[in-house]
């Protein structure tokens, strides 16, 4: 962590610098009032203060207050710009860096704790190079200059004295420091499963409430409150035991001293004056000694957020680094005896994929529930790692060789559950492309069958659609979503059960748009329901994970297989929800 923050200090050498010059020219400045005091209470007790005295004295002391107030005011604007500057930054850099990451990164980082790495450990980095970098060079400074004041100028023998307890302090807030790395890193990790609960709770409250759970969910989130409660609590014991012993210790310091003190004016080796600044002086080392037992405690919580925040960064999501190929245009896509395996399973989920998709033609992928559909399409989106036998071509070169970034502004996406935004449909369809024309826009809506649903909003396209699009349903939700893609105008089209929530007719609907439209690019539809891929120049019906079945929808028919049986069935309902 202290290399991470010298890194950041080294890269703005003229704040710091500046920052440190000015912090350790007030904390030296200090000594001028005290110095003050002393020559004032020694002129009162000999009796030899004269008016002059006091002007100069004052002038002085009121001089130095304000230069102490303008030196501290720009030194710790400085030092906290910088901090939340490099928290700004290093949010930047983190959330960057989560964009890169593929599907098993977010199977191993929950929500939850991505939120509290984000938000609470990048903030506890910026009190850290902040509010700590102020205690090592103010309080730091303040201690090394009080300290050699006292020794040379009043008496070393007290002062010796006086910091035992400090040093005895020294060894104890060390030890607690060791207890507050545990407790403060049992704290935050309780608060990231609370922010987890939190997220499944928000999303999961419709269903509680239609299956009657309220209580018995109330009941689980009270007991995870309670649990990070008493964590939290266990962290205020710690820090509350350092605030305790620095008072003990520094009471003990003040006493000692005074005492010492006391004794020397006794034997006339020490002035008034002097036992007061004595006083004084072991106020400012007691107030250093506290500086640095907070600066323990911001290292320790420092430490542990860094390691939270570094694990993020040397995470793997053990998907191949992309390549570095530029690519335009998509000609073809090619599963060559294509093997797949979760990393964290032995089963393969894909076998022997082998099929050629060309430029302009449209691919159905129909198959049962949990056959592979998804996955295969997940490795064209490379959101896993590559498969472990066979190849994964476009346009006869491995797509592992790609530019990412390049290949995704080629695809458009539409996947089964839809991701919208917050915000208006209109956003949230520009989401897809931002530099899109007028009549780029409208012809998205359009192919999306979307118009008629846009009228009847309240807003138009101004209609803010909630969290998660809660304001709309869920066909709406689905044509937003395909707007979005179909904006892009993408070389590829993934339709991965995207139409489910739609009627019949409105799917019926955007096929024969997206046919009109897209007669020379390429279209992939995943489905259950057979009349979406009735077009399609090519079927593959999967099971288990293979390929059963490949042909246009009529050799599929003639086949009397799987696909056959399934559009018998499809069939019938239609004709039976026809004549109800």
């Amino acid at each position: 962590m202290i290399l991470a923050l010298w890194q950041y200090i080294k890269k703005n050498p003229v704040h710091y610098v500046i920052a440190g010059v000015l912090a350790i020219i007030s904390s030296l400045l200090y000594l001028i009032p005290n110095y003050i005091i002393q020559l004032f209470v020694d002129g009162i007790v000999e009796n030899n203060l004269i008016k002059e005295d006091m002007i100069r004295y004052f002038m002085i002391f009121g001089i130095t207050m304000i230069f102490i107030y303008l030196t501290e005011a720009t030194w710790v604007i400085l030092t906290f710009g910088q901090s939340m500057k490099y928290q700004t930054e290093l949010r930047t850099k983190m959330f960057r860096h989560l964009l890169t990451f593929r599907a098993p990164f977010f199977e191993r980082f929950r929500s939850g704790d991505l939120m509290t790495r984000m938000t609470t450990d990048i903030d506890m980095m910026g009190t850290a190079i902040g509010y700590g970098f102020m205690l090592v060079v103010a309080d730091g400074s303040l201690l090394i200059g009080v300290f050699l004041i006292m020794v040379t100028t009043i008496s070393w023998q007290a002062t010796l004295l006086s910091i035992i307890p400090l040093v005895i302090f020294g060894f104890i807030i060390y030890h607690l420091g060791m207890e507050l790395d545990k407790r403060y890193e049992n704290s935050r990790d309780e608060v990231a499963k609370l922010s987890n609960e939190v997220l499944e709770v928000v999303d999961g409250v419709r269903v509680m409430r239609a299956y009657g759970k309220k209580q018995l969910e109330q009941k689980r989130f009270q007991e995870k409150t309670h649990k990070v409660m008493g964590k939290a609590n266990e962290l205020v014991w710690i820090n509350g035991a350092f605030r305790q012993v620095a008072r003990l210790f520094s009471g003990l310091s003040i006493a000692i001293g005074l005492l010492y003190g006391g004794y020397l004016v006794g034997k006339t080796q020490m002035t008034i004056g002097e036992l007061v600044t004595f006083q004084i002086y072991l106020g400012f080392l007691n107030g250093t000694i506290w500086g640095m037992a907070e600066l323990v405690g911001i290292y320790q919580q420092g430490k542990v957020s860094y390691r939270k925040i570094n694990e993020l960064e040397t995470a793997d999501d053990l998907v191949d680094k992309q390549g570095i190929l530029p690519i335009d245009q998509i000609e073809a896509i090619q599963f060559d005896q294509y093997h797949f395996t979760y990393p964290e399973d032995k089963q393969a989920v894909l076998k022997d994929i082998n099929f050629t998709l060309k430029r302009g033609e449209t691919l159905g992928i129909v198959g049962k529930t949990g056959s592979g559909k998804s996955t295969l399409i997940k490795q064209l989106l490379r959101q896993y790692p590559n498969g472990q036998k066979g190849q994964l071509l476009m346009n006869n070169v491995a797509i592992s060789q790609y530019d990412m970034n390049a290949l995704e502004k080629l695809i458009g996406y539409v996947p089964q559950e839809h991701i919208l935004f917050s915000k208006s449909v209109k956003h949230n369809i520009e989401f897809g492309n931002a530099d899109a024309t007028e009549e780029t826009f409208a012809q998205s809506i359009r192919t999306a069958d979307f118009e008629k649903d846009v009228l009847r909003m309240s807003e138009g396209l101004d209609t803010l659609i909630g969290e998660k699009g809660v304001a709309i349903s869920g066909g709406q939700k689905q044509r937003v979503s395909m707007a979005r893609a179909m904006i892009r105008e993408p070389e590829l089209l993934i339709l991965d059960d995207s139409l489910s929530a739609v009627d019949a007719k409105t799917e019926q609907a955007i096929i024969g748009n997206i046919q009109q439209i897209r007669h020379n690019k390429t279209t992939i539809i995943v489905t259950h329901r057979l009349s979406a891929v009735a077009h399609a120049d090519n079927i593959l019906v999967i099971e288990d994970g293979t390929v059963v079945e490949a042909g246009t929808p009529d050799q599929l028919i003639n086949n009397k297989g799987w696909y056959y049986q399934q559009y018998q069935k499809q069939q019938t309902m239609e004709v039976n929800h026809e004549n109800i």
